[in-house]
């Protein structure tokens, strides 16, 4: 049998050139290619850009260059129509109602509701009096003021269930309004 011969010691070989050619050459190669790749990234984004700007230049005259369709000549008239009442109901005095409204009851008196029709120049008030005296009162001066024509009582009712016995009531007041 032979002698087992054990080194443990590197041996120094060579540099293997070749191999290190390669993996320079390679990562020459990476880095052109990604910097293409981002290159073309960025020409992308700039013709899609234009496209956009494009199409946004050409959906402008369009509009612009479209005739008014019956349909929308009545749909924009109908908002015409409709900005003009909000217009209107704006421009009414409702400082001045809620003054009167508020002023003539005291502390006899507590509001629960107030609908006012602009068309039929109505104010429909809900509210509740200590008692019926005070009531007619609230009616009265009401009426005295001059934002109302005239002030009917609808309906009342004394209720029961309460110990001070307080009338719920509810009137109609024909309302003033003047054009501004």
């Amino acid at each position: 049998m032979r002698a087992l011969r054990l080194d443990y010691q590197r041996s120094t070989r060579p540099v293997p050139w070749l191999g290190l050619g390669v993996l320079v050459s390679a990562v020459a190669a990476l880095a052109l290619l990604a910097s293409h790749y981002y290159e073309l990234g960025q020409r992308i984004d700039q013709w899609e850009d234009r496209v956009a700007h494009d199409a946004r230049q050409a959906g402008h005259r369009a509009r612009a260059l479209q005739p008014v369709s019956a349909q929308a000549a009545r749909e924009q008239a109908l908002e015409v129509q409709h900005a003009n009442q909000v217009l209107r109901q704006l421009s009414l005095p409702w400082d001045t109602l809620f003054r009167a409204v508020e002023s003539a009851g005291g502390e006899t008196v507590a509001l629960l509701s107030m609908e006012p029709d602009i068309q039929k120049g109505t104010v429909r008030i809900s509210g509740e009096a200590k008692n019926f005296a005070a009531m007619l009162e609230y009616i009265r001066q009401l009426g005295a003021r001059e934002v109302f024509g005239s002030v009917h009582l609808q309906n009342h009712q004394i209720r029961q269930d309460d110990p001070q016995k307080p009338v719920r009531f509810s009137l109609l007041a024909v309302w003033k309004v003047e054009a501004p």
